[in-house]
């Protein structure tokens, strides 16, 4: 079996990030995954409310360009969070992506939530999984014929780390794909195996009681009159753990032996999730560009974004969806971390900033345990066919620099453009603007200032 193609441009270069995408689009052959005309989605993180770690419009706009050179229909997509935040509804994350660069004038095209307002459009789809039967892809993304899948790599607070396969294994499903996916309702590992303590419950004399009480959107979780004053439903509860994140009271929790437990087997599903993806769009029809730039240790639904960890790697492209993470880590795993960031906190085992370490094994999930591993995703992947690990790794080299100028540039040279106009409105300056002797120096203005 020959391996798979990762095409790869470094971060050095006299060439835009935009560009390198544009360029990987058509090396990596993503232009196939689609026939004119098609409906192509677009899939992004559209960034968290106050988070600056994002990919850039400009990067997602230079993509949407060379979808319709090619003849697609395309649209930008992000979907809701199953979290409370500025995501959970459509009408908000309309609002956050407009705050952060994504709109129809600066990309164009639409941006759509795909999973529609509550974020409850979706579609039902089997996957023969580690973890899972089934799981629910947001409507939109589901009609599309194809899918180009851009992804800002970097870590994940339970993920381990941020690739493709979490873009589309989280970010393609609706809020029931991501409870499945999450195992939220899980017997075992979700909400349901929490220990509830009511008794522990002050009820209204908790000087949280209201955040408790209002942080359940179904009323499955209720603080009462009467004792025991915690009340929960576990019918009734969607496994948002909404609620659980503003309890420091021991009414439900885990302890830690249950807590990892329970944690460990989400990496798993995730691919189980992006198979189920990309099952129901059809293999050929999706293509991945990894943009492993402004490394932070956590994700871009934090509301914050903290010091890069990595220095900038490049942009990798590839049909492979397993392979072009691997070409990630593989590139992260070889570079020495940035100084002074979470890389280097004294808490952090293993030293993860040394070059030949690993490095999401240790950093984003430090929050709770010691070491979650970095390959748990992969291997979870790798097992039930998503993709491959034996990859080549190919350096991309740049197009005809005209082809990736503005478009009425192509043809002519910007000085034939505005000879016209410049013969009625001259840019030419008088000369008074000039002194005839500056008032300093260079030779004075090479010193160090001095107080």
């Amino acid at each position: 079996m020959s391996k798979s193609k990762v095409y790869w441009f470094g971060p050095r270069g006299e060439l835009s990030t935009v560009v390198k995408g544009q360029r990987l689009f058509e090396l990596a052959g993503l232009n196939d995954c689609f026939s004119k005309g098609d409906t192509v989605a677009i899939k992004i993180h559209c960034g968290e409310w106050n988070n600056t770690g994002y990919l850039r419009p400009s990067i997602v706009t230079g993509i949407v360009e060379a979808v319709k050179d090619y003849g697609g229909d395309p649209f930008v997509c992000d979907t809701t969070t199953i979290y409370g935040g500025a995501r959970t509804m459509a009408q908000d994350e309309y609002k956050v992506a407009a705050r952060n660069g994504f709109t129809s004038a600066t990309l164009g095209c639409p941006f759509i939530v795909a999973d529609g307002d509550t974020g409850t459009d979706d579609v039902k789809v089997r996957v023969d999984g580690n973890y899972l039967n089934h799981t629910y892809i947001a409507k939109a993304i589901a009609n599309a014929d194809a899918m180009i899948v851009l992804t800002h790599f970097k870590g994940h607070p339970s993920g381990v780390f941020g690739g493709a396969i979490k873009n589309i294994g989280i970010g393609c499903c609706s809020k029931r794909g991501k409870s499945v996916t999450h195992l939220l309702k899980h017997p075992k590992y979700g909400v349901p195996g929490y220990t509830f303590k009511p008794e522990l419950c002050r009820g209204k004399d908790c000087p949280i009681y209201k955040k408790c009480s209002e942080s359940c959107p179904t009323g499955a979780f209720q603080v009462v009159d009467e004792k025991p004053y915690a009340r929960l439903d576990l019918e009734e509860c969607i496994g948002c753990t909404a609620y659980v994140s503003k309890m420091g009271c021991g009414v439900l929790s885990a302890d830690q032996t249950v807590l990892k437990e329970m944690w460990f087997p989400f990496p798993a599903t995730i691919p189980d999730s992006a198979k189920a993806v990309i099952n129901h769009l059809g293999r050929e029809h999706v293509g991945f560009i990894n943009y492993a730039i402004d490394i932070s240790p956590l994700c871009d639904c934090m509301r914050y974004t903290d010091s890069y960890i990595l220095p900038n790697l490049g942009v990798f492209a590839s049909k492979d969806i397993v392979s072009v993470d691997k070409a990630c880590l593989d590139a992260a795993d070889k570079a020495e971390g940035v100084p002074g960031s979470k890389a280097f906190d004294e808490e952090i085992e293993n030293e993860p900033w040394k070059a030949g370490h690993e490095k999401f094994t240790y950093i984003p999930c430090s929050h709770r345990f010691k070491e979650v591993s970095q390959w748990i995703q992969i291997n979870a992947a790798i097992n039930i066919g998503l993709g491959s690990i034996d990859y080549e790794l190919v350096e991309a080299t740049p197009g005809p620099p005209e082809k990736y100028v503005l478009p009425k540039f192509r043809e002519h040279f910007w000085g034939y453009i505005f000879r016209r106009r410049f013969k009625d409105d001259t840019p030419m300056p008088d000369l008074d603007c000039f002194k005839k002797k500056p008032k300093v120096s260079i030779e004075e203005l090479t010193k160090k200032p001095k107080l």
